[in-house]
């Protein structure tokens, strides 16, 4: 199987096929990693997610403290395996600085509140979270001759 890198068209084509990840956090000497819904957005850099949090939850602990992200997209395609890592900042957006089109698009994100969470929405709280992108890059392990 040959190893190629993925031009940034690739990158692109492939995050906005895809809807999961996962977020990896850190936190002084600890790691969290969580597998999220996203959405990406070439026109601004940005990987977005909608976060629901549980009272005391460790993946906002880790949001917190945490001054660099990764962020891990993977997957099989035709041509073999895919993937993608995201590297940035993450800000909590508020609904002033949220736009109506990310907003949509976040509200789209399929997110399993009781399997993961385990009570009522009610219960949890919500933030648009973005990882304003700082490196980006991706890899194809496939067949030869590609």
């Amino acid at each position: 199987m040959a190893r190629t890198d993925m031009d940034a068209i690739e990158i692109a084509d492939f995050l906005r096929s895809q809807r999961t990840g996962v977020l990896c956090l850190a936190r002084d000497d600890d790691s969290y990693g969580v597998p999220l819904s996203f959405v990406y957005r070439d026109d601004d850099s940005g990987i977005y997610f909608r976060m629901g949090y549980a009272p005391g939850s460790q993946k906002r602990k880790f949001l917190d403290a945490t001054d660099h992200a990764t962020f891990v997209v993977y997957g099989q395609t035709d041509e073999g395996w895919r993937s993608v890592v995201a590297e940035g900042t993450l800000d909590v957006l508020t609904e002033d600085n949220v736009d109506s089109a990310v907003e949509e698009a976040t509200k789209a994100l399929d997110i399993p509140y009781y399997e993961v969470h385990d009570r009522p929405v009610e219960d949890l709280e919500f933030n648009i979270v973005r990882l304003q992108i700082s490196h980006l890059s991706g890899i194809v392990e496939g067949h030869e001759g590609r």
